[in-house]
């Protein structure tokens, strides 16, 4: 049977866990500090094609209803695609990521003190939960053949703006000396 967690080549990760009582102020204040862009700890990690963490404070309910599903706690959702599979992902992330994981699920319930290697890897590998269904924008391309598409039409429109002012013969030079014959 096909896993719900695999759309192409992409992994779907989602690992719930619930944030201990009293923490979940500390825990969202961590991080809301994180770096969002380039600096982001999650940019360590390089098969990931993207990754949130999100704190969950109770069940949603839909607009109009009565229907009342309190969680008891808090839980630190954490998703994630990746290229490859999970077990490799996750022994990246505990060891290139060491001491932002630690500070993020040490906020959580059974989380391993101290929170890092193996036994982080185990805590998180034991609160994965089936995606349910798996969807990737580009679900057969690596992180890296992304990366390098976006470079080259970066680097194609950027050449295409200095184009116009070119004469043919220094244009077609100069494509070919970027872009290559084929």
């Amino acid at each position: 049977m096909r896993s719900p967690n695999i759309a192409g080549k992409t992994y779907s990760l989602m690992i719930w866990t619930p944030i201990k009582p009293g923490e979940e102020g500390a825990l969202r204040a961590y991080l809301d500090g994180l770096d969002n862009g380039a600096g982001s700890p999650l940019a360590k990690l390089p098969r990931t094609h993207m990754a949130r963490w999100i704190v969950v404070p109770d069940m949603p309910v839909a607009p109009g209803t009565d229907l009342r599903d309190p969680l008891g706690t808090q839980f630190l959702l954490f998703t994630s695609n990746l290229d490859g599979d999970v077990d490799s992902y996750l022994h990246e992330l505990v060891a290139l990521m060491a001491v932002e994981a630690a500070e993020v699920w040490g906020h959580c319930v059974g989380c391993p003190q101290p929170a890092e290697g193996v036994a982080l890897k185990a805590y998180l590998h034991r609160n994965q939960v089936d995606s349910g269904v798996a969807f990737a924008a580009y679900p057969n391309a690596s992180v890296k053949q992304i990366k390098t598409a976006l470079d080259k039409r970066a680097r194609l429109i950027d050449f295409a703006v200095r184009a116009q002012e070119m004469k043919p013969a220094e244009r077609r030079k100069e494509f070919l000396e970027q872009f290559g014959a084929a």
